[in-house]
């Protein structure tokens, strides 16, 4: 996956376990990542660089619509 210009090996199981941190259905996939949080402070914006292993991701179902969140990647799934 592209995630901020830079290719990063996201497993299945990486993207499964985004997925149930921001508990969406089984139809949403991931779709976009980015490692840095963009806010806009009112006199314009600024990147915020997440810790390590966090990602600001989207996830799409096949209707298009979109779901965003800040998930661990290195997170385990629950069992």
């Amino acid at each position: 996956m592209l995630i901020d210009g830079r290719i990063i090996a996201i497993s299945d199981e990486q993207a499964w376990s985004g997925r149930e941190q921001l508990e969406l259905p089984t139809d949403f996939f991931l779709v976009e990542a980015t490692q840095l949080l963009h806010h806009h402070t009112g006199s314009g914006w600024v990147q915020i660089p997440l810790p390590q292993g966090l990602l600001v991701a989207a996830y799409e179902n096949p209707q298009g619509h979109r779901r965003y969140g800040v998930v661990d990647i290195n997170k385990q799934l629950n069992n």
